[in-house]
Formats: C-alpha cells, sequence, structure tokens
C-alpha cells in the first residue's frame, strides 16, 4: 500500500458522517483565507483546505486536509467543549507520507479528577487495549512529544504503522469517536464557578501549546508562509 499512488485517507469524511448520525452539524463562518489555501511558491504544489462546523455542546467542529503535492496527505482536527461544559478535548492527526501511517488519536481530558475520568475517559480503557497489537513501524516515533504528555488521557492510539492497517486504525477512529460524541450526550452544563476557572486555564495552556509547539506547525509555514501558519493555528485550529 506504501506505494500505491491512489491511496488516500478519509478521516475527516468519516467524522462528519459519524456524528452527523447523533448531531446536527451545521457550516459556520470561517475566513475564506483558511478554507483554502495554496503553498507560496507554486512549484510546490502544497494545498490546505479546512472546515468549521457547529455542533451541539462544542465550541465547533475544527478540521483540515494538507496535501503536499502528492509526496504527504494530512487529515487533522480538534473539537473543544463549549463554554459551559468540561468534556474532554477530541484531537486528532493522521499522515500518510512515502513510509508510514502515523495516527495520532486521542480525548484530551480537561480535569484529572477521578469522577471526571470514570465518566469520560475510562471508557477508552478497553478501546485501547483493543488496537494493541498494531506493530509499530520501524523507525518511527513510539510516543507523543514530551511537551504534549501533559494532555493525554493515558488511553491515546499513537502508531507510525504500515499503510496496510489502514482499516483497523479507521475502525480504532470510529470506537474513540463513538465514545466522544457519548461524552457530548451525557455533558450537563456547569455553574460550579471554580470548576469554571480551571477549565479556561487548562484550555489556554492546551492552545497556547499546540499553537506554538505542535510539530505540525512546522510545514504550515514552510509551505504556505510563517505568518499564515501562525494565524492558522492561533485563529483557526486553536481558537478560543
Amino acid at each position: 500500500m506504501a506505494g500505491d499512488k491512489n491511496f488516500t485517507i478519509r478521516f475527516n469524511r468519516m467524522l462528519y458522517e459519524e456524528m452527523s448520525c447523533s448531531f446536527d452539524l451545521k457550516p459556520l463562518p470561517l475566513d475564506s483565507d483558511f478554507k483554502v489555501k495554496h503553498s507560496t511558491e507554486k512549484s510546490m504544489g502544497a494545498v490546505i483546505k479546512s472546515e468549521y462546523l457547529g455542533c451541539a455542546k462544542t465550541s465547533g467542529i475544527r478540521m483540515g486536509m494538507m496535501d503536499y503535492g502528492g509526496s504527504m496527505t494530512v487529515n487533522f482536527g480538534s473539537i473543544p467543549p463549549g463554554k459551559e461544559y468540561d468534556f474532554p478535548i477530541f484531537g486528532f492527526t493522521f499522515v500518510y507520507a512515502s513510509k508510514f501511517l502515523i495516527a495520532v488519536l486521542d480525548l484530551h481530558p480537561i480535569s484529572k479528577d477521578k469522577g471526571y475520568r470514570g465518566k469520560y475517559i475510562e471508557p477508552l480503557r478497553e478501546i485501547s487495549r483493543r488496537y494493541e497489537y498494531i506493530p509499530q513501524a520501524e523507525g518511527g516515533r513510539s510516543e507523543t512529544h514530551e511537551w504534549a504528555k501533559r494532555y493525554d488521557s493515558g488511553y491515546s492510539l499513537y502508531r507510525w504503522c504500515d499503510g496496510k492497517y489502514l482499516p483497523d486504525i479507521e475502525k480504532a477512529f470510529r470506537d474513540y469517536l463513538h465514545v466522544f460524541c457519548d461524552c457530548i450526550k451525557k455533558a450537563a452544563p456547569i455553574s460550579n464557578q471554580e470548576i469554571l476557572a480551571m477549565r479556561e486555564k487548562y484550555l489556554a495552556n492546551y492552545r497556547d501549546d499546540y499553537a506554538y509547539k505542535d510539530p505540525g506547525s512546522s510545514p504550515l509555514k514552510s509551505y504556505f508562509g510563517e505568518e499564515w501558519g501562525e494565524r492558522f493555528m492561533n485563529e483557526f485550529l486553536f481558537a478560543p
């Protein structure tokens, strides 16, 4: 599969189809400069297309697709909770390059409270174990970056694997997504000001760390310009 030029990943479309079964998804206003952007150098042939969708109890589904001139394809997204909610952030990045299929998938908990984890995170335990058989490709990273570990649920899916495992990774994506949809359904508005303050502090740190430390920002800046790359991360993908 690694040599198949027609190989495509379709996680963004899967997310839309799966979440549409439970929620009414509606397009939200998005800066035209973020909807479609071509590389600053035409010879690079890179393009990024983004979507911003409204979904109950969330602050919007933010996702995009990048094609780096056919050499690498990326699907990515982030779904943070709405202002009155503290359910986990659904975050994902899937990359198909010449040697690897890379999967980074997790529900990032906003609290370490035992009751919170039992309500939102523990359902991931069995799902995480279910896909432990997918082997790491030789030469690939085996765990998330050090700075990102503070946001890890403990049951994240982090794999650099052979492309033949795409169907397995798609099943895992659906399973994690189903847990996330359940999180949204059972979430109730929060009135406790202390909890809301902790939520805001966590989200501010999360947005800042991912906007400036996520390695995914490097190719954005290389292909689409430093200024645009920073704007995309701060004003769209990890915007308040």
